[in-house]
């Protein structure tokens, strides 16, 4: 899009008075802009049908409930669907899940399922040959008029050009899957998170196609073109080219400092704030650079800016209200923070009552606390339930610190101890993801309690589950972990005694309780007879003022075995997860349908429940109506 993209212009106006291989050479690259123009018209057709058909199926997607005998659903017999399209629906479900569920390439992609990287292969596979199509593959030498010198023209012009107009039609895509507020959500049904990878994939396919680009045009300008170096001396100094130039240096920020190592190094904060102003810089580049395709740019700053100002008014609808004093206000959530364990196992519990729009259980929001710094927040999810009706919402979340704001948290935490600290909420985020069937298994590892808990919360107490099987795996490094949630298990232990759920839990860095004193003996694991011991609860070894966070903690009481509640303990192992869902889906009712795995976690723990649950699934099999066969697995990742 350079000198002679314009020189076409004017072709298009009067007749070509050049030499007959320019005029030819002009008429050609006319021609292939406007093939690029309707090729890049045609992807965004492509990609607004696909999102159609998608929101379509949604709503036609068949029911069980209107698929079984209401006679079968209110006895809870072993009831199986009826109707041939349920069937065939759910089949055709459990085989994408089995084939496309488990990850492949993770050591160039990263811990992504294949139906992630296919979709990336069919939009590389798109973008590849509707580059290629279309271009004249043909070689003019044409004379430069007053020289005895000879331009070379080619169709890497129109080449250039095309991959320059499908770079410009990718933003707005790649604006929309990095948006929080997103509309490929309310379309798809998927959380915004989940287009993570897709978003980095497509921007980096995008600085791909721009280094190609300004290749191409720097070789043509700087070598075809004659005489040197007046020609590229001239073009290098026009007003839009230099926007490509900084358009160009823009989009190689954004691909060095997404780079997950180079992330490590600066920090995710920075990443993040770097990464948002940047994107913004280079779409008002790209619009100096070439105006004419002003209209991609346009849309990708509507959602940038409609993304923006959504996220502002959450803040506002969380926190603006009427104060103490009577007035109209910004009025924070007033926290406490507790801390367990030391050094690398320290986890901070965050507890706060403040009236907010409810949340489903599974979403999250972002927190921000202003004793620390107003320029950040980062996603954590309640591991407390929905209020009821006119009840004020409580917040809890349980968080590990690690390093950077978590670490300070944990420092707080100790400093505060007995008294509040403010936070600043926005959301909540992320789609419902709530099971539908009755057979619920949901595995936690550490901290991904904080999602895992609610889910079995709300599935525990719900008619609607009782004729499923409701269970709780959680995998902790140490049994003093369930210290975290203490109330939220007391709960739990209630309705499992009622039969309502069961909880199973690993502990994968303790051979048995702990010895120590205040020693009595206990029945856990199956009957056998161990040791624990009353512990207190761990603060940091730098803590100045540990006396301030000493609590008694009765891990005996934690660790008590009774009907539904079990602790397993593997001295340095891990739990074979495969083994845990097969265990489950043996023992789970037919009555309760297909299955739903909900998890959250290590990294570790979503690859293995992937390869586990695809085995699980058989398409044919749920298609003579055997439900347990078709297995759906919900990795709650915010970082993919």
């Amino acid at each position: 899009m350079t000198s002679a993209t314009m020189a076409v212009v004017e072709r298009h106006i009067q007749p070509c008075v050049n030499d007959p291989g320019s005029c030819d050479y002009l008429d050609g690259v006319y021609w292939m802009h406007d093939v690029s123009m309707l090729y890049s018209y045609i992807m965004w057709g492509v990609i607004l049908g696909i999102l159609a058909v998608w929101a379509i199926l949604r709503l036609i997607s068949p029911s069980r409930r209107a698929s079984v005998p209401k006679a079968e659903l209110e006895t809870q017999a072993t009831a199986y669907p009826r109707g041939a399209y349920y069937r065939a629906w759910r089949s055709v479900a459990a085989t994408r899940q089995r084939y496309l569920l488990p990850e492949s390439f993770t050591s160039f992609f990263g811990r992504v399922t294949r139906i992630q990287v296919l979709i990336l292969a069919i939009i590389s596979g798109y973008l590849l040959v509707f580059s290629l199509v279309a271009i004249i593959y043909k070689t003019y030498i044409t004379p430069v008029k007053g020289t005895n010198l000879f331009n070379t023209r080619t169709g890497m012009a129109g080449f250039s050009d095309r991959i320059g107009v499908l770079a410009y039609a990718l933003t707005p895509l790649s604006v929309l899957l990095s948006s929080r507020e997103s509309i490929l959500s309310l379309l798809t049904g998927i959380s915004y998170q989940h287009f993570n990878f897709l978003h980095r994939w497509v921007g980096r396919i995008i600085f791909v196609q721009s280094f190609l680009h300004t290749l191409v045009w720097t070789v043509i300008e700087g070598k075809l073109y004659q005489p040197q170096p007046s020609v590229y001396q001239t073009f290098i100094a026009e007003p839009y080219i230099i926007w490509g130039c900084f358009a160009m240096l823009f989009i190689t920020f954004l691909y060095v400092f997404s780079l997950r190592r180079v992330i490590q190094w600066t920090g995710y904060e920075f990443f993040k704030k770097s990464h948002y102003v940047v994107a913004s810089l280079y779409i008002g580049a790209c619009w100096g650079h070439w105006d004419k395709l002003y209209f991609w740019m346009l849309a990708s700053l509507i959602v940038v800016l409609l993304d923006l100002g959504l996220r502002i008014l959450g803040i506002g609808l969380n926190h603006i209200g009427y104060t103490k004093s009577g007035s109209v206000g910004f009025t924070p959530a007033p926290a406490t923070l507790r801390t367990f364990g030391t050094g690398p196992d320290t986890v901070i519990r965050i507890d706060f009552s403040h009236p907010s729009p409810a949340w489903k259980p599974g979403q999250h929001y972002y927190l921000c606390f202003p004793a620390l710094s107003i320029w950040q927040s980062h996603p954590f999810t309640p591991s407390s339930l929905p209020p009821t009706a006119g009840a004020t919402p409580h917040h809890t979340y349980i968080i590990r610190a690690l390093s950077g704001e978590t670490f300070r948290l944990a420092k707080l935490a100790r400093e505060i101890e007995g008294t509040t600290t403010p936070v600043i909420l926005t959301g909540p985020y992320g789609a419902r993801v709530t099971p539908e069937t009755p057979n619920l298994l949901a595995v936690a590892g550490g901290t991904g309690i904080s999602f895992s808990l609610p889910l079995v919360l709300e599935a525990a107490g719900s008619e609607a589950h009782k004729a499923g099987l409701v269970q709780l795996v959680w995998v902790v490094r140490r049994a003093r972990d369930l210290a975290w949630v203490k109330e939220e298990l007391g709960v739990l232990r209630a309705r499992a005694a009622e039969g309502r759920v069961e909880v199973r839990t690993f502990v994968t860095r303790e051979g048995g309780p702990m010895e120590g004193d205040g020693e009595e003996v206990v029945m856990v694991d199956g009957g056998k007879e161990v040791e624990v011991e009353k512990m207190v609860a761990v603060v940091d070894v730098d803590d100045e003022n540990p006396q301030n966070t000493e609590a008694s903690l009765d891990v005996s009481a934690l660790v008590e075995e009774s009907r539904g509640f079990s602790v397993t303990y593997l001295d340095g192992a891990h739990p074979d997860l495969g083994t845990v869902v097969d265990d489950y889906i043996e023992r789970s009712p037919a009555s309760g349908g297909r299955i739903q795995v909900m998890a959250s976690g290590p990294a570790g723990i979503g690859s293995a429940l992937r390869s586990a649950v695809g085995k699980c699934n058989d398409g044919r099999k749920v298609g003579r109506g055997e439900e347990k066969s078709d297995v759906g697995l919900y990795w709650d990742d915010r970082f993919l």
